[in-house]
């Protein structure tokens, strides 16, 4: 298991994480990667499907156009900082 470490705000991110999963015998493992957007108390929002350009982004008025998932802090397995 990859040692976990505390992303920032802007980190291209590698989170290897449980996930529940209905009817199943057990908790499932996935893997996401993408650049941690915002961090709560309880999970890190990681955009996976995003503008590169901030200006971009704040020129268009379809939130649809990105893609975030919210990952539970305590279901995080590890956590790479890509470069």
């Amino acid at each position: 298991m990859a040692k976990k470490k505390n992303p920032t705000v802007g980190d291209r991110v590698h989170i290897i994480f449980w996930d529940h999963a209905e009817n199943s015998p057990d908790a499932l493992k996935f893997e996401l990667y993408g650049a941690i957007s915002s961090i709560t108390s309880r999970a890190y929002i990681v955009r996976c499907w995003g503008y590169v350009n901030d200006v971009d982004r704040a020129a268009d008025a379809n939130t649809d156009n990105e893609t975030t998932y919210a990952i539970v802090k305590k279901a995080v397995e590890s956590i790479e900082i890509l470069k």
